[in-house]
């Protein structure tokens, strides 16, 4: 990893190279089990953690009515929840592998009420109960990176949007270029099942290292045809 400003903890580094290492959904649950408690005391502070904040500001700046539901995936402890919840979204679902990061989640409140009116544990690899159309705003930060989930992941969640729901999903640089992201979602839109298709980059820590595609996120922005 490059070098940055912000001096990060041995316990932070080899957090994170554990987490770009881990291959499939076993070697994620048991990732996650261990950073649970510490993720956000340790890892959000310590290394200046910004992604969830991103991903929020540009997800909130075209979702028009936050009394809607909007899913969480790869909510984690609910650090983008809590974002969503600032920024008035009132109806907020989430969806992790992770039970003990959902356990954190479950435990975050926003004005005095839980933040997520559902948590629900689930492999997205896999078979989930998402309910078909149930969303006008699917968000994401942190959970396409390298090891969790490839661009065909976003058809489940395409399943479970309303028509017109807005995308905003944070997709690690490297992770967006090694898996190609960018063609396989313009095929979407051709195909006409996403519309108003485009990327902002946006840095991952407060000091991100420009060198370093790791370090930004390519945050893929659509609305559900």
């Amino acid at each position: 990893m490059t070098e940055q400003t912000r001096p990060r903890s041995r316990a932070t580094e080899l957090a994170l190279e554990k987490a770009y290492a881990a291959k499939g959904p076993e070697a994620n649950r048991e990732l996650y089990a261990s950073w649970a408690k510490t993720y956000e005391s340790g890892f959000v502070v310590d290394s200046g953690y910004v992604y969830h904040q991103e991903v929020v500001k540009v997800f909130c700046d075209g979702f028009s009515d936050p009394s809607q539901p909007v899913l969480d995936v790869g909510c984690g402890t609910g650090v983008v929840g809590g974002e969503l919840a600032k920024l008035g979204v009132s109806v907020i679902d989430g969806i992790d592998i992770s039970p003990e990061m959902l356990a954190e989640a479950a435990a975050k409140t926003y004005n005095g009420r839980p933040v997520y009116r559902q948590l629900i544990e689930a492999d997205l690899t896999g078979q989930t109960e998402l309910a078909d159309s149930a969303y006008a705003g699917i968000v994401s930060s942190g959970a396409f990176t390298h090891g969790i989930f490839g661009p065909e992941t976003v058809l489940k969640l395409l399943r479970a949007a309303s028509p017109g729901a807005r995308f905003a999903l944070g997709i690690n640089s490297a992770h967006f270029e090694e898996f190609g992201f960018a063609d396989w979602l313009e095929q979407r839109q051709s195909d006409g099942h996403i519309s108003e298709l485009h990327f902002e980059l946006r840095p991952i820590y407060s000091d991100s290292d420009e060198a370093d595609p790791n370090q930004w996120s390519r945050i893929a922005v659509f609305s559900a045809s």
